[in-house]
């Protein structure tokens, strides 16, 4: 190796090595021993730095990765699908965490991947430099790259947690819980986040340290790309450095700022298929750099990502020049952060307030209109979503009803979740359609509304059961209204504020 960092990085590769050797990954067999008709599958070796939130270097990691393109389904996997946390749900379990003052830490498999156990024979190409040449792999454990290796890493990690009771949650099959210990669990591929009480995190890390290699970090600072700092009184979400490498990436660091990420009067639609599409990749690129903001912890650009996403098979320089308008906003709010506020007394009582909207028959290309909804914990956003509806509308009423339908499913995933994680927190939906309103709470068919599928009338079950309160609130205080269409400066930062997001 001629990298300066060559000594670094040889210690890395026989750190792996090391740990694949002690963990019996494979079994060597000599060529000539591989069964008839087996297609061997190619791997190769990976070198990655990993960062701190401040972008210094916390270590220097190499896996060697099987290609698991070349594997063939039936023979060398089955099943491959495994599930990872809904961010929904992390920033619900840590806004809880910091309103009822519980512990909160995060951990770190070294190696995850590789105390997974294979179902099937999978046979593989040795790495070249490792000293195997003339040989074959027969992997008895997972490896990196397999299909099947994030499956069976999570239900390796799944046994290990029932061994001290924590069984996953229906609401959130990567959130485990357990009736012994005053500890929630959330986990994301390899990285744990636990909440509860010191003591019984304490124990749950123990009882992990036997099974596998964990590094342990006290308290929350750098979580899946997101920068976490506690204050006396708060929990600050930040995306600061990823913002400032996406503009640096795209050539926008030096861009003149704007205070909206789009033009409200710029018309958009889309191109017709005789238009050449104009740099599409790139396109694409951006726009998918800004969906990782709007997962994370930028609601205030829920709205204008799902609206350009749309013009990602074809994006004209129209597109192009309305998506750099985005990294012009983020230029100018670069430092903004979504901030989760303690509550100043606890006799204050928890409260789920959500906010419902949509815009008619906006979409200028199908006539559909999109819906939008916001969930705040106390005044905190936890759960956000902007989408364009699956139909047509044919009026105003409508679209707010299904927009309402949509808030309200994600209302009873907010009150399944609370249930069992053992908390009892109203939620109050709140839209500024009275139309809409009266039909959710009337079960009389309207000549006006007969036609509305009937998957969107369980509002009204809901309504009688009161799962939920429903409530009329004026259409300049709708928050929802920042998912849902283009807003005027002052209305934008009014809404940007009440989502909890500051600078």
């Amino acid at each position: 190796m001629a990298s300066l960092d060559s000594d670094a990085w040889q210690h890395a590769i026989i750190e792996e090595y090391q740990a694949i050797i002690d963990a019996g990954i494979w079994e060597e067999v000599e060529m000539k021993d591989l069964p008839i008709g087996r297609k061997l599958v190619s791997s190769h070796r990976v070198f990655k730095i990993k960062r701190n939130a401040d972008r210094s270097v916390e270590r220097f990691k190499t896996r060697i990765v099987a290609k698991g393109y070349s594997q063939v389904e039936g023979l060398d996997y089955d099943k491959t699908f495994a599930p990872v946390t809904r961010y929904d749900s992390l920033r619900l379990i840590i806004a809880l965490a910091l309103h009822l003052g519980l512990d909160m830490s995060q951990a770190d498999i070294k190696s995850a991947f590789l105390d997974g156990d294979l179902n099937k024979e999978v046979w593989m190409m040795p790495t070249p430099g490792i000293g195997l040449d003339g040989k074959v792999l027969c992997l008895r454990k997972s490896l990196y790259g397999l299909k099947q290796a994030l499956l069976a890493w999570f239900e390796r990690l799944s046994s290990a947690l029932a061994e001290l009771g924590f069984l996953s949650c229906s609401f959130d099959s990567c959130v485990f819980i357990s009736p012994d210990y005053n500890v929630t669990i959330v986990v994301y591929v390899d990285d744990i986040t636990t909440v509860g009480r010191k003591s019984d995190v304490r124990k749950v890390y123990q009882h992990l340290t036997k099974h596998f290699t964990v590094t342990i970090k006290e308290g929350l600072s750098y979580l899946l790309g997101i920068e976490i700092l506690h204050t006396a009184t708060s929990l600050e979400l930040r995306q600061t450095q990823y913002i400032t490498n996406i503009l640096t990436h795209f050539g926008m660091e030096h861009s003149r700022p704007v205070s909206t990420p789009i033009d409200p009067k710029a018309p958009l639609v889309k191109a017709d298929e005789s238009e050449p599409a104009y740099e599409k990749q790139l396109y694409q690129q951006m726009i998918g750099s800004l969906m990782y903001l709007v997962t994370c912890t930028r609601s205030d650009l829920g709205f204008v990502v799902s609206f350009l996403s749309q013009f990602s098979s074809q994006p004209l320089l129209c597109h192009h020049t309305a998506v750099k308008r985005v990294f012009r906003y983020l230029a100018g709010t670069s430092s903004t952060f979504l901030v989760y506020t303690r509550r100043s007394s606890m006799d204050i009582p928890l409260l789920i307030t959500s906010y419902s909207d949509a815009d008619y028959a906006s979409c200028r290309n199908t006539r559909r209109s999109v819906s939008g909804y916001i969930f705040l914990l106390n005044g905190c956003a936890i759960s956000w979503l902007s989408k364009k509806q699956n139909s047509v509308s044919t009026s105003t009423t409508e679209s707010e009803y299904i927009a309402l339908a949509a808030t309200a499913r994600q209302a009873l995933w907010h009150i399944n979740g609370r249930s069992q994680l053992g908390f009892t927190i109203p939620v109050e939906l709140k839209a500024n359609n009275t139309s809409s309103i009266n039909v959710a709470e009337n079960p009389i068919n309207n000549p006006k509304t007969k036609h509305i599928n009937v998957s969107y009338h369980f509002n009204r079950e809901h309504l009688i059961r009161r799962s939920f309160t429903l409530c009329y609130i004026l259409t300049g205080e709708n928050l929802a209204g920042i998912m849902t269409k283009r807003l005027l400066s002052v209305l934008h930062n009014r809404h940007t504020q009440g989502l909890g997001l500051t600078e």
